[in-house]
């Protein structure tokens, strides 16, 4: 799959579950800040779309690259410089996917250490015979499949939830529900903290 049509699948993603912002003049900025070295790059800025409880929307930046191996510490640090032009909330919600321009490919173990290192920014790597519609697939753009009724045999975040289901006698069908809904409307950490703790007592109680 050639880099535009790359982009081109993140777009459609984004626009299934965000509200992209054409007009955020960071996006030039941020753009420019990439070296000539890394000229297959893309940069999004989108909300979530459903209303933040006091109204405030806070955009997510998503960098894109097709880079050779040898040009992912050019990758690294052009996040590093995005990261020093957002403002707080947003530095919690800049991510970078990568993929790889020729055949020389880390292998599996060295993606699994890129993703697992949160430095500047959390990060998804194409991995080795991995089909770029399945990469996307498992990153935060791609929509959670609410199962009805819950099966505990299908979704993998619901199986985690059972743990709860066990320790806690107010994490009902209706709570995983909830939850997963949460899960899946793309709000930040501090906003998902906000909509299912914060704002109930009865968490708390339960700690």
């Amino acid at each position: 799959m050639s880099f535009e049509k790359f982009t081109s699948y993140i777009d459609e993603k984004v626009k299934n579950r965000f509200k992209v912002v054409d007009d955020d003049p960071l996006i030039k900025e941020i753009n420019d800040l990439a070296p000539d070295l890394l000229p297959e790059k893309q940069v999004l800025r989108f909300c979530r779309l459903q209303e933040h409880p006091e109204g405030i929307s806070h955009l997510k930046t998503l960098l894109s690259v097709r880079i050779p191996r040898e040009r992912l510490k050019d990758a690294l640090a052009w996040a590093a410089l995005s990261k020093d032009m957002l403002l707080n909330p947003e530095t919690a919600d800049l991510y970078l996917f990568i993929t790889w321009k020729d055949e020389n490919t880390p292998s599996l173990d060295e993606c699994l250490r890129i993703e697992s290192s949160e430095d500047f920014c959390r990060k998804f790597v194409l991995r080795p015979n991995e089909k770029e519609e399945t990469f996307i697939e498992r990153t935060f753009i791609s929509e959670l499949t609410i199962v009805t009724p819950v099966d505990l045999g299908q979704d993998p975040l619901i199986s985690a939830f059972s743990g709860l289901e066990e320790q806690f006698s107010w994490f009902t069908e209706e709570e995983k529900r909830k939850w997963l809904q949460a899960f899946n409307s793309g709000i930040s950490s501090y906003e998902l903290f906000y909509a299912l703790i914060d704002q109930n007592p009865r968490y708390d109680e339960a700690s």
